[in-house]
């Protein structure tokens, strides 16, 4: 790849045409001296400037999940790829010489890549370039050994040169989720009066149009509700990732901010009603100790 660069060796893999027949795949890039696994996998975009992805998916675990939640949007607690950590290119649909490369992390607005990363997500994309242009003469490379529980890698040795192996598919960590309620807070809700015919729409999301003032900024995530009825804010609480809990963090601790907004809201909805599977995960253990009415309508949007 002497005398290549990040844009050059991207402008390669696109003039392959080979996006469609490679999508439905993923196999592995180990570069040396690096702890994680990469995994290649290609998405489409409906934005209209955005003609496709082409992202390096960190870690066996991240990889998991990234497949999880594609066949269970509801999965875990990643709402989106860009929550994930990774390095990705993106490929515009006007502009070809102004593919772009960041570095994604959960919780954080994506950056670009600093000069050691370009060097790393360069090397990754030359070896791509070599499997895709194989792929071109045979279309089921990447599932060389799929009978063996295994995926294909190109893995780079001490010397320098890269090699197919069959990387062995370790299993996944279970996914668990830990809601614990503060008993102080769920003792004064407890005692707010309740408005049975009061029914209140309820979701938790990241705000992407929006990021902190910070050297490396991170997006706010929204806990909102609103009266069903009226469509008047009833909670509106905003929070952003800790670097030591993550996404987790930010989930898990969602039910006791909820309460909180109760508790300044002044009184207990009869009805809560949310638009996904992922929220309701979280709200369902205060229903064993509110008497409220938990239920998903896909349907309702929380402005």
């Amino acid at each position: 790849m002497a005398g290549e660069t990040l844009e050059t060796i991207a402008a390669k893999l696109d003039s392959l045409a080979l996006w469609k027949e490679v999508a439905p795949y993923n196999w592995v890039i180990k570069p040396r001296g690096v702890a994680f696994p990469y995994f290649c996998t290609v998405m489409g975009d409906l934005h209209p400037a955005v003609q496709r992805h082409l992202m390096l998916i960190e870690g066996w675990q991240t990889f998991h999940d990234f497949v999880r939640t594609r066949y269970d949007a509801n999965f875990g607690f990643y709402t989106s790829p860009a929550e994930m950590p990774h390095f990705e290119a993106i490929y515009l649909k006007k502009d070809k010489e102004a593919t772009q490369f960041f570095r994604y992390d959960p919780g954080y607005v994506p950056r670009n890549l600093n000069e050691a990363e370009r060097t790393l997500v360069a090397k990754m994309l030359w070896e791509i370039y070599g499997v895709m242009m194989r792929i071109e003469g045979d279309r089921m490379l990447t599932m060389k050994y799929a009978t063996s529980q295994a995926m294909f890698a190109r893995v780079e040795a001490a010397d320098g040169t890269w090699r197919d192996e069959a990387l062995p598919i370790p299993q996944a960590r279970p996914h668990v989720e830990r809601v614990t309620i503060p008993k102080a807070i769920l003792g004064k809700v407890k005692d707010l009066p309740m408005d049975t015919g009061w029914k209140i729409a309820v979701d938790f999301r990241a705000e992407r149009a929006e990021m902190t003032k910070e050297a490396r900024p991170r997006y706010p995530y929204d806990l909102k509700a609103e009266d069903c009825e009226t469509h008047a804010p009833v909670i509106h609480m905003r929070t952003c990732v800790n670097p030591e809990t993550g996404l987790r963090g930010l989930w898990e601790g969602m039910p006791e901010r909820f309460l909180t907004g109760l508790l300044h809201a002044g009184r207990v909805p009869g009805e809560v009603v949310m638009p996904s599977q992922r929220v309701f995960r979280m709200l369902q253990p205060l229903g064993t100790e509110i008497p409220f009415r938990l239920t998903i309508d896909k349907g309702v949007s929380v402005k």
